[in-house]
């Protein structure tokens, strides 16, 4: 890993690119907490790894069971329409019609 100088401009820096608007105290604090992390990532990039070892995503070989996906119809009217959507205030086609959000 390169040799990165955390300082105070490199804070306020990452911090304008998130829009976030820190204080001089958190300045400072967040200056000395990103030495003390990049210090633990340049630890970890000397860790030796042996060629060809593949990357590993979780410590056991593991396989999640999968079941088949099963349709169970939703009970109708006898208009045809769904039974969930007849106490909706409001409706639109087959659904539930809702006030716009955006």
């Amino acid at each position: 890993m390169a040799n990165i100088e955390v300082n105070e401009t490199l804070v306020r820096k990452v911090a304008d690119l998130a829009r976030l608007a820190l204080t001089d105290e958190e300045v400072r604090l967040y200056s000395n907490q990103m030495k003390v992390t990049l210090g633990y990532v340049d630890q970890i990039a000397k860790v030796a790894i042996p060629e060809g070892t593949e990357p590993m995503y979780h410590p056991l070989e593991v396989e999640t069971p999968m079941r088949d996906d099963t349709v169970i119809p939703s009970p109708t009217q006898a208009n045809g329409k769904p039974k969930m959507i007849e106490p909706a205030p409001d409706t639109v086609y087959e659904g539930f019609k809702v006030p716009p959000i955006l």
